[in-house]
């Protein structure tokens, strides 16, 4: 019985392998011709689908940046040529060379004589002169033309290029009315083609442009490196054994758009999404499309939630108004970043017209101020002096030295801002008086090394690693000779802070010694709404600052306030502890003035600093008012109870 189903089973299979032989001879060898000239007159042409560039969102789900669907008319690159031919009346050298052009007696229009009829019906319907849209036609056509001689030249015989296959856009930006007027009637507009694309929308305008930054295209040597980024990775994938599913995506094409600050470029990758694939079947002889054989859809890019507030970035733009420099208003405990504003500032909308003339700008407003505004802080950088001199028993609570308004080291002369002195002074009123004189004898006590590695324990002259683009690390110098560590304890000579690390500081101060991580971003979510991934803080350091030493800065900066260079500021209201700033330029009554502090002082929820660069005043004059302006956005209740 069973050899009997074996051999009944041998001859299925043989009979099997018969027909498939067969059929392969076939195809292989009687139909060649056949199968042969449909390839000669059929091919497979593929065309990127653009994708969607993720918004960016507040805290609060207002949307800082969108992409906005706008519309492009693209005419098919055989209906462009011959129009362009008949119309103007010019010859191209390849198709005036070709032995059909030579042997046939008709012109041009005869034999070509609807591939113009797209310029009449969309000229009427748009209101553009026909003598406009032939000038983009004849760019479009140059680019093509020379691309296809320099082709044929490095491969020695003529071929068909797979720029000729495809559709180039005329008119930009086209409404929607007539949009719906060309899909409804499209065999009147032959050769034509609707092709939708993705508007970068900023609808705030300057709002928090330096923290959003700006998108512009491609240039070819970086369109290059991304394809070969994404060719590496396509590689990569599959070496790995992962999803091929990847091959049906494009990474770049050309004239993309990029990131190039801000968010918009530290989030580039999670941002940007893939372009997807159509592939269609196209006749070589006249281009038509036959049927779309495949279409990978694009994959949307994902969405970014900030730790911004809009409402107090909008605020603290309005406290700052006109001043150059910076205002950042920071979460103490969690490094949250509020509101950080630069001014001046640009709009990312116009970015293309602006460009040029805000690149040569004299004040720089491509510039964050708030992370690449390297300055010396003046007084603010005390606060440290005195930590090192505490630590290192240096000097104590008690400790007075006599300020007539100046001392000496060696043949040197050091001032105190106050020209009458502040008399015999110790540490509980050196600090809400600023007096110079105290911190110039406790550097000669302490030293170079102690006072430059606590200033290290605090993040100066180092990146904070904020998550954005192209923050400066400062300067924070050797301190080899006792006169630069005389200067540099007061917050002068070649030191260099940003405002970035000086809230950072204060924040440490306020929470109680720890240096938190500071951060934009809040979490990424994909086009479905799921969270892809929140942000982890990487950079947190808890000090080893003894209990006193912080009750010691804290009541001292609270009386900064109360009784001291910020007195009368209007700002003990809000229970601010703070200090200012006013650092030298080296130029006759040229400063840059900070105020840097953390309120309620008891209970602290805000840490900020504000920066007037380049100004006749002081810190707490002129940073003053302007932090008091912010507190009173901050605490709307203390207000009202007024």
């Amino acid at each position: 019985m069973y050899p009997f189903r074996f051999k009944v089973m041998l001859i299925v299979f043989v009979l099997l392998f018969i027909c498939i032989g067969v059929r392969l001879f076939q195809l292989q060898v009687i139909e060649t011709d056949k199968y042969k000239g449909i390839s000669k007159t059929r091919r497979i042409a593929t065309y990127p689908l653009d994708s969607i560039r993720g918004s960016i969102f507040d805290r609060n789900g207002k949307t800082l940046a969108t992409d906005q669907h706008t519309f492009d008319i693209s005419v098919h690159y055989k209906n462009l040529l011959y129009c362009y031919i008949t119309r103007k009346n010019k010859t191209i050298p390849r198709i005036a060379t070709m032995e059909e052009h030579k042997k046939t007696k008709s012109s041009c229009i005869a034999c070509h004589a609807n591939q113009d009829v797209w310029l009449k019906k969309l000229s009427q319907l748009l209101n553009i002169p026909q003598s406009k849209l032939l000038d983009r036609t004849e760019q479009a056509i140059e680019k093509v033309e020379r691309l296809k001689q320099s082709m044929e030249q490095k491969y020695g015989r003529a071929i068909r290029i797979k720029e000729e296959t495809g559709f180039y856009p005329i008119v930009s930006d086209v409404a929607w009315e007539k949009v719906i007027q060309i899909e409804i009637k499209s065999e009147d507009f032959p050769g034509v083609r609707i092709t939708p694309r993705s508007e970068r929308i900023y609808p705030e305008q300057e709002l928090a442009s330096h923290i959003l930054g700006y998108i512009s295209k491609l240039t070819e040597d970086e369109w290059k490196v991304q394809s070969n980024k994404w060719n590496n990775f396509i590689l990569a994938s599959s070496s790995a054994g992962n999803d091929t599913s990847s091959l049906l995506y494009d990474g770049y094409a050309e004239n993309d758009n990029i990131g190039r600050t801000g968010v918009e470029a530290y989030y580039e990758d999670e941002l940007h999404g893939l372009r997807g694939k159509r592939f269609e079947e196209i006749t070589c002889k006249n281009t038509q499309i036959e049927k779309t054989v495949l279409e990978r859809p694009p994959v949307p890019g994902n969405d970014l939630y900030l730790t911004l507030d809009s409402q107090i970035q909008a605020y603290a733009e309005k406290s700052l108004g006109t001043n150059l420099g910076a205002i950042i208003v920071m979460d103490p405990w969690a490094g949250e970043i509020l509101a950080m504003t630069s001014n001046p500032r640009f709009n990312p909308n116009t970015i293309d017209k602006d460009f040029n003339r805000l690149i040569r700008h004299p004040s720089k407003p491509f510039l964050n101020r708030a992370i690449q505004g390297a300055l010396p802080p003046g007084s603010i950088f005390k606060i440290i002096t005195a930590t090192a001199a505490l630590s290192s028993s240096a000097i104590s609570s008690q400790t007075n030295f006599e300020c007539p308004g100046y001392t000496k080291y060696k043949n040197i002369i050091f001032k105190c801002w106050s020209e009458h002195g502040h008399g015999s002074i110790a540490i509980e009123d050196a600090i809400p008086y600023s007096c110079n004189v105290f911190f110039f004898e406790t550097a000669k006590i302490l030293g170079g090394d102690p006072l430059y590695a606590w200033a290290k324990k605090f993040g100066i002259g180092e990146k904070t690693g904020i998550d954005l683009p192209h923050e400066k690390s400062g300067n924070l110098p050797k301190l080899a000779t006792t006169a630069n560590t005389m200067n540099v304890a007061i917050g002068q000579g070649a030191l260099l802070t940003t405002p970035l690390q000086l809230v950072r500081l204060y924040a440490a101060i306020a929470n109680g010694g720890t240096l938190v991580q500071p951060h934009i971003l809040s979490k990424i979510t994909n086009s479905q709404g799921e969270t892809v991934r929140t942000f982890n803080p990487e950079n947190k350091q808890k000090l080893t600052l003894q209990p006193a030493i912080i009750n010691t800065l804290r009541t001292t900066l609270q009386d900064v306030v109360i009784r001291g260079t910020a007195k009368d500021k209007g700002l003990d209201i809000y229970k601010i502890a703070g200090k200012t700033g006013t650092a030298e330029t080296g130029r006759h009554k040229d400063n840059h003035a900070w105020f840097v502090g953390y309120a309620p002082y008891d209970n602290p929820r805000y840490c900020f600093v504000v920066l007037v660069e380049h100004t006749r005043g002081h810190g707490g004059d002129i940073a003053g008012p302007i932090a008091r302006e912010l507190m009173s956005y901050l605490f709307p209740e203390i207000n009202h109870a007024l």
